[in-house]
């Protein structure tokens, strides 16, 4: 009989297969109930695009923007036709060639005073030099005219600021202030008509019995 079949043999190798058994189950089992030591890698989400249409516009919103502010429609500009205002010319101041037919004119008697005291030779040679009464009687459109400026009172001339001409009744009054008291009390009558170098600008002067004074507003002084 040999030593393997021997009953101590048997008895060490069932022992050692129950071991071996026994071992395997308790790996298995640890095997079971231990946890992963390695975890799983986390799950990134998929990025989904979505494309939001936008809302129909309501009718009516065309060239409005959501979000800025609203576009104004251009107007065509509309502009009003000028229109001219004129006024008729005022020549209430003109004289025709009838009304100072029988004026008197310097050098031609009447004119006033006498013995080198002739105030219409003088006042007549005063406008004549002067270039502020030209510059006035053609602003004023009266050039070549017969114009009234005294019978009176001082005539307004056309749209003038000042009566009488303005440049034309300060020039006369101006002679007329440093002439003698004895010339420019002289007693006159009627009309008295000056003239410029031209010949056809004329101005009258005077209305009934008065004096040179009478247009200073020195009446009988």
């Amino acid at each position: 009989m040999t030593k393997s079949n021997s009953p101590g043999g048997k008895g060490r190798r069932r022992l050692l297969a129950l071991t071996l058994s026994a071992a395997a189950h308790v790996a298995i089992l640890a095997a079971l109930l231990w946890p992963s030591a390695v975890s799983s890698p986390p799950v990134k989400p998929a990025l989904v695009m979505v494309n939001v249409a936008a809302a129909p516009k309501p009718p009516g919103a065309v060239g409005l923007n959501i979000g800025f502010s609203p576009v104004q429609p251009m107007l065509p500009r509309v502009t009003a036709p000028e229109v001219e205002i004129t006024s008729p010319s005022d020549t209430s101041d003109l004289l025709s060639e009838a009304q100072i037919a029988g004026a008197a004119s310097p050098g031609g008697g009447g004119g006033g005073g006498g013995g080198g005291c002739e105030m219409a030779r003088l006042v007549q040679q005063a406008l004549r030099r002067d270039p502020m009464v030209h510059s006035a009687v053609a602003r004023a459109d009266r050039a070549g005219k017969a114009v009234l400026l005294w019978n009176g009172d001082w005539v307004q001339s056309g749209a003038e600021d000042g009566k009488g001409l303005s440049v034309v009744r300060e020039a006369i009054l101006w002679e007329v202030g440093f002439a003698p008291a004895a010339c420019r009390n002289t007693p006159m009558h009627g009309l008295v008509v000056l003239s410029l170098a031209d010949g056809g600008t004329r101005f009258a002067i005077g209305s009934g019995s008065w004096r040179w004074s009478d247009l200073l507003g020195l009446r009988g002084r």
